[in-house]
């Protein structure tokens, strides 16, 4: 019988998994991708704070921008 994976021990890896597979969701492209992008700074992330107070990450790339909240994405145009 397979053993499950082992957990892993990098710092915050799981968090920056979810937030490149949510990049990779919001612009259509793939998780390799998103990578490549965001290391020759084709795409950028900013932290910011909403009228409500709630915090998100500005993605920009390709000339398009999302917010990436925790448990969801609003692109432009969208309420």
């Amino acid at each position: 019988m397979a053993q499950p994976p082992a957990p892993e021990p990098r710092e915050m890896y799981a968090e920056i998994a979810a937030l490149v597979g949510s990049l990779a969701k919001t612009f259509a492209m793939k998780d390799a991708d998103v990578a490549a992008a965001l290391e020759s700074a084709a795409m950028t992330l900013d932290f910011a704070t909403d009228a409500n107070g709630n915090r998100y990450v500005a993605a920009t790339y390709g000339g398009k921008t999302a917010r990436v909240y925790h448990g969801a994405i609003k692109r432009d145009g969208e309420a």
